[in-house]
């Protein structure tokens, strides 16, 4: 694969739909657009899904404002996005489940305007305001700076064999090295594994497949269980830290800084006015940000905090957040449960 080429997912048992046809339907949108709004010749006329390969598009992720060309040089059956190192460094992603958006080039440069953004902060997130057409290896995600490209050589096992750090092994080339001694990166980059098939693996995760947060936790500690080379008070550690915990406190901080709205108007206020209706309708005003989106993982931070015997500050810290968050919205008296729980 080259830096830019991406290979899109059509899983036939993933819960969304298939990239080959919904490409389909947006390249012939757009042709209908160039054909009725434009009139203009059609560009696509694609018929079938092979008629896709070799057709740009712009790959995205969350929170970022720089979309990076690729060039789609076929399917896959599983549900992922696949793609060369590079063009994951280049969207800012490290490949560890996060998601990222395609779109056709073309129905990006007829059909995007900064007008259709939101007007407030943070509005140009997540809109591909800056467009990467060729990716340099030194300007994208440093991730990508200790990736492997050479052979791994005796002494890599040797000092593996003696629990060594990898840093210490100065004798494998990374992308790092390549750029200090001016060579090429993109190319004569060696693999570990063989494969036949792409498709011969897990076609969907199971982190994708469960329905909520509770579920996916429980089913990766379910697993560092299983391994012995995992740390499993270390993984619920970071999982609070780096997740629960930040998730939470940001929120909590934005519930105390939000804007009131009308259900009826859409009318925004700094504070609410003291008639406690809309100066503008008259209409109720409600919270832009919810109780819910606060406590959401607070219980599921508290129980891995409890079970897996984390430090006693985080759990002290966790327990502070939550008395912080009783003192503003009450403490529950009654919590509502599935009924699956008792049968």
């Amino acid at each position: 694969m080259f830096p830019h080429d991406v290979i899109l997912p059509s899983c036939p048992d993933g819960l969304d739909e298939k990239a080959d046809e919904v490409f389909l339907k947006i390249a012939n949108f757009v042709d209908d657009e160039l054909e009725g709004l434009y009139g203009l010749n059609r560009y696509f006329k694609f018929k079938k899904r092979e008629d896709l390969l070799g057709t740009f598009v712009v790959c995205i992720a969350p929170h970022i404002c720089t979309a990076t060309v690729g060039r789609i040089i076929g399917f896959s059956k599983t549900q992922g996005f696949l793609a060369s190192p590079y063009m994951h460094a280049a969207m800012r992603r490290d490949a560890d489940g996060d998601e990222c958006a395609v779109m056709l080039l073309m129905d990006l440069l007829l059909n995007f305007s900064r007008n259709f953004l939101p007007a407030h902060r943070g509005g140009t997130q997540d809109a591909p305001l800056v467009l990467n057409t060729a990716i340099r290896a030194g300007d994208v995600d440093d991730q990508i700076l200790d990736f492997e490209l050479g052979e791994y050589p005796l002494e890599f096992y040797e000092m593996a064999e003696q629990k060594k750090h990898s840093s210490e092994c100065k004798s494998i080339e990374t992308v790092r090295t390549r750029l200090k001694a001016g060579k090429d990166v993109f190319s004569n980059i060696n693999f570990t594994h063989n494969c036949k098939d792409i498709n011969s693996g897990v076609l969907n995760s199971s982190y994708k497949i469960l329905p909520t947060m509770d579920e996916k936790v429980n089913k990766q500690m379910e697993l560092c269980r299983k391994l012995r080379a995992v740390d499993v008070t270390d993984v619920a550690r970071l999982t609070i830290e780096r997740h629960f915990i930040r998730d939470i406190r940001g929120n909590l901080r934005k519930f105390s800084m939000q804007v009131f709205r009308c259900s009826q108007c859409n009318s925004k206020f700094r504070r609410p006015p003291l008639e406690g209706k809309c100066l503008r309708c008259g209409g109720r005003l409600i919270f832009t940000i919810s109780e819910g989106s606060i406590l959401k993982y607070m219980q599921k931070a508290l129980e891995l905090a409890r079970e897996y015997n984390v430090s006693p500050y985080l759990l002290e810290s966790l327990e502070l957040t939550e008395m912080y968050i009783q003192s503003i919205f009450g403490k529950e008296t009654e919590k509502q449960e599935s009924l699956g729980k008792w049968f």
